[in-house]
């Protein structure tokens, strides 16, 4: 049987005495309808680009909170930044410090 077909062989089991015979059962399968080649184009920029819908979070919101879900898409720290304390901005120091030592060029004379 080929690759991609819809055709189902089933032998038939030798206890019935039709040993050797085929039993073939065809499908059919719905194709699916055609579009322009703008069409797939279309569909692929809006698949990369916007993969769910991204206003989906502003639909039924006041204006007010439409404003700050704005904000915040804009700015995240206005997300994150009231959960940030001194233990975070001591950790980042570090690590920031860690980071430049690492990316200076030593140069020797």
């Amino acid at each position: 049987m080929g690759h991609g077909t819809n055709r189902v062989e089933d032998m038939a089991s030798p206890n019935n005495g039709t040993a050797g015979e085929t039993v073939v059962e065809i499908h059919s399968v719905c194709l699916p309808p055609k579009k322009t080649a703008f069409q797939k184009l279309k569909k692929r920029v809006g698949d990369v680009f916007f993969p769910d819908d991204p206003l989906q979070r502003f639909r039924n919101q006041t204006w007010r909170n439409r404003v700050i879900l704005g904000l915040q898409s804009l700015f995240p720290i206005f997300t994150w930044g009231s959960q940030y304390d001194l233990k975070l901005l001591r950790s980042d120091v570090i690590s920031g410090l860690t980071i430049a030592s690492l990316a200076i060029p030593q140069v020797t004379i």
